[in-house]
């Protein structure tokens, strides 16, 4: 455990020194994420990827002054209100160039502003997160572990009983019930490790 605190996390790292590499990696992890949390923002595929970018090249020079400090809030919440205000400023650019190509006063919105409140960002960038960081986590382990085996993990998150498992695995229940723990508990381990190196 003392090596997890004593290493910068990513965060740390890239506002310390913004280094090509290490931006590319940045990319690698937050793209995604950021297109799921925009995307539950009521954003079509083609607005979304460009807010992306957006957030991007904001980000990129808002690292230059940012200070990380987990203890005042995680860096996901500041990523989201970042992505919250680029949405709002597209949705807005769309609607006034919408009054002016149609010449109206008063048009019904397309998107409507008050679903991207901060309370609502937050819990979308929380639970999208969760997913996204399980999700990574178990990519991440998957080579370590034979297919019958991450099924094993696979069909218990499904709901399936450790017989229905066995059943369908052909493995005893003992067996599927190691494998599902061993899984489990690497999983938790690099869940555990993204958390801290992503923030």
């Amino acid at each position: 455990m003392s090596t997890l605190n004593t290493r910068l996390t990513l965060i740390q790292k890239i506002s310390k020194e913004q280094d090509e590499k290490l931006w590319e990696e940045f990319v690698h992890y937050y793209k995604r994420y950021l297109y799921v949390v925009i995307r539950n923002m009521n954003m079509t595929h083609h607005d979304t990827e460009e807010i992306v970018q957006t957030v991007m090249l904001k980000v990129w020079d808002k690292l230059r002054d940012f200070q990380y400090q987990p203890s005042k809030g995680k860096f996901r919440y500041w990523l989201c209100t970042i992505a919250r205000n680029c949405v709002i400023d597209s949705v807005r650019k769309q609607q006034s160039q919408t009054r002016r190509t149609e010449g109206l006063k008063e048009q019904e919105k397309t998107n409507d502003l008050s679903n991207i409140a901060m309370p609502k960002v937050e819990e979308i960038a929380e639970r999208e997160w969760q997913n996204y960081i399980a999700n990574m986590a178990l990519e991440n382990i998957r080579p370590l572990f034979k297919e019958k085996t991450i099924n094993c993990f696979i069909f218990f998150t499904q709901g399936k009983s450790i017989s229905e498992i066995a059943e369908e695995t052909g493995l005893s229940e003992n067996s599927v019930y190691i494998y599902k723990a061993k899984v489990q508990d690497k999983l938790l381990k690099e869940v555990k490790r993204l958390e801290y190196e992503l923030g």
